[in-house]
């Protein structure tokens, strides 16, 4: 009887715990980006920006010829379909795309055996296919500063490397092949290359080449000239023979890497290590499976901050599996998740910017196929969910599964699923609710009886926020900004006012309660008024009404208008002041007082000048 792995019963523990604590984000199944047809062929990839910005790529067929689609995915949504190999002939396969903020994107494919780049700048539309020259299998990776890095193996079996400049926006061609031997043939099958880039523009490539995993950096137009053999002459005792599917990625400082493969041994077994790069060195390899069982296709996935998941599946149990990076930068005991499945799942991880990680994997437990999800906060379990729909048939664990997350820990995974005459191409997500968010309108004494309402924007990055404004519990507005301008005059004392604010997948999460103290009487105004031939005497007392007790904003000033052309007299409370009158003539004196939220209170006199 296999017994499970520490890390297996640590995430069974917590996952108990998180199915009980309030849900922090949701499930969405699958939709189609496009309609069900015979004609959808495989899924290539989909990746995200940090800013939720992305695309998933795929190939389909036109008038029987299969060719490269993309799906953007912007303000939450996917857009139209837009094919990238417009004017090749094809038939093209394998799409790889590279995301970076502001709808930057970066594409590779196969067309009639030639590898090609396309580009999208950020607010523009995609460019024309480059030619790279014959191959396969290629691999991308787009940076935050929107530099690239492709590679794929040549015709002639050498791992070539592609650049793009985030300036230029155009292609290059390195010089020479990442190949250790050029003699060798590298970068076939499962010794496929795989490539990443860092924050500064500094790229990674790894392949498989004579039976070694090797890994080389990229300095722009560059190869260095110290690649490393990550594979190790034995490991734990035993004596090593073959290594192959490897996977990279690497943190925003181009110093620190993570590097997985297969490592196969003299005695028939095989586990799956990872090694960190450091500066230009590698440390010692670390097994990342649970070792109970021999596990394959390891994947990797790195945050910003060097904090990564590992994941691969078991050989006889199909069971996907996953490891960790902790804030040590180290990896914990490989663990089973999910359960095990009767057919070999595609497995693959995300891991966010605030640290959100997620597994997807295909598993038949019984019946048909299914795309099934494990989020993990923190690496803490959190419940399963299913994204596919049963009503859109089997899913195809042959025709690929990818998924990729934003910074905020959104994440979307695709899929193919249908019959051979309605297959789709489907996408599902794990979505965040919006973010916690405050009103800034203050609570102190006092408003005005129709004040404006100010809140902090709900954090979201998938589409726009609707706010729902409420007085006394009664809505009042609907909006998309962050202030409302009361149009209804409220009565005077204390009210309660709340905004909801709702994301375009109808997640929604409430403000504090605050208040509002309206002012809504006129202050009181006493007046004293003599007069001795052209001299007037005024003396005024403003205060405000005692029975408005909290709700009385105070007085801010009195004005009194001569009515003669003169300058009035101001005062910030009472006041006794005197005018003389120039001239004869009636004239119009006017005593205001105003309180601080704009009440106004306001006695006239009719002057009359005789002498």
């Amino acid at each position: 009887m296999r017994r499970p792995s520490i890390l297996s019963l640590v995430l069974s523990a917590l996952l108990a715990v998180a199915v009980a604590a309030p849900a922090r984000a949701n499930f969405f199944v699958g939709e189609a980006i496009d309609a069900p047809s015979p004609d959808a062929r495989a899924l290539g990839d989909i990746d995200l920006a940090r800013d939720g910005t992305g695309a998933v790529v795929y190939t389909r067929a036109v008038g029987g010829i299969d060719h490269v689609f993309a799906a953007r995915f912007v303000g939450g949504a996917f857009q139209s379909l837009e094919q990238l190999d417009v004017g090749l002939a094809g038939p093209s396969s394998q799409p790889m795309v590279g995301a970076s903020d502001g709808g930057r994107l970066a594409i590779t494919f196969v067309s009639a055996g030639m590898v090609y780049g396309v580009v999208r700048p950020a607010g523009a539309a995609f460019a024309p296919p480059v030619a790279f020259g014959p191959g396969d299998a290629p691999a991308v990776d787009l940076s935050i500063n929107g530099t690239a890095y492709a590679s794929y193996t040549s015709s002639t079996g050498d791992v070539r490397i592609a650049r793009l400049d985030r300036r230029s926006n155009a292609w290059s061609l390195l010089g020479a092949p990442a190949d250790i031997d050029p003699a060798n043939i590298a970068g076939v099958g499962a010794d496929r290359s795989k490539v990443a880039i860092s924050a500064d523009g500094i790229g990674i490539v790894t392949w498989g080449e004579a039976g070694h995993v090797f890994a080389r950096k990229m300095f722009n137009g560059g190869l260095s000239n110290a690649p490393q053999d990550l594979t190790p002459p034995d490991f734990a005792g035993r004596a090593s023979t073959v290594s192959d599917q490897p996977d990279v990625d690497v943190e925003d400082d181009s110093s620190y890497a993570w590097v997985v493969f297969r490592q196969h041994f003299a005695d028939g077994g095989s586990r799956i290590l990872a090694r960190r790069q450091r500066g230009t060195q590698f440390d010692p390899p670390v097994a990342v499976d649970g070792g109970d069982e021999a596990t394959t296709d390891p994947r990797i996935d790195l945050n910003g901050r060097g904090l990564a998941i590992a994941t691969m599946a078991g050989v006889s149990t199909h069971q996907p599996m996953l490891n960790l990076v902790d804030v040590r930068n180290a990896f914990g005991i490989g663990g089973r998740i999910m359960a095990p499945s009767l057919a070999a799942p595609a497995t693959v991880g995300t891991i966010s910017e605030n640290n959100g990680s997620l597994v997807a994997a295909i598993i038949s437990a019984a019946g048909d196929p299914s795309v099934v999800v494990q989020p993990l906060d923190d690496g803490k379990a959190g419940e399963v969910g299913t994204l596919s729909r049963p009503d859109f048939g089997p899913v195809d664990a042959a025709a690929g599964l990818d998924a990729a997350s934003d910074r905020a820990g959104g994440v979307l995974v695709a899929w193919v699923q249908g019959g051979a005459d309605d297959k789709r191409i489907v996408v599902g997500s794990y979505d965040r609710a919006p973010g916690a968010f405050l009103g800034y309108t203050g609570q102190k004494c006092c408003r005005t009886v129709t004040p404006a309402l100010k809140w902090q924007q709900a954090f979201n990055l998938w589409g726009a926020i609707t706010y729902d404004v409420t007085i006394d519990g009664a809505p009042v507005a609907k909006t998309t900004a962050d202030t409302f301008q009361v149009l209804t005059p409220l009565t005077n004392g204390t009210h309660k006012w709340q905004v909801t604010a709702t994301d375009i997948r109808g997640q929604s999460v409430r403000s504090k309660t605050r208040l509002l103290r309206i002012d809504a009487r006129r202050p009181l105004l006493s007046v004293g008024y003599k007069r001795k031939k052209r001299v007037v005497t005024i003396s005024a007392r403003p205060r405000d009404d005692a029975r408005l007790a909290s709700a009385a904003s105070g007085i801010d000033s009195v004005r009194i208008s001569w009515g003669d052309g003169t300058r009035a007299a101001r005062a910030k409370g009472a006041v006794r002041v005197t005018h003389r009158y120039r001239r004869k003539g009636s004239y119009t004196l006017t005593v205001t007082a105003r309180d601080k939220v704009g009440n106004e209170t306001a006695v006239k006199r009719t002057v009359r000048i005789t002498k």
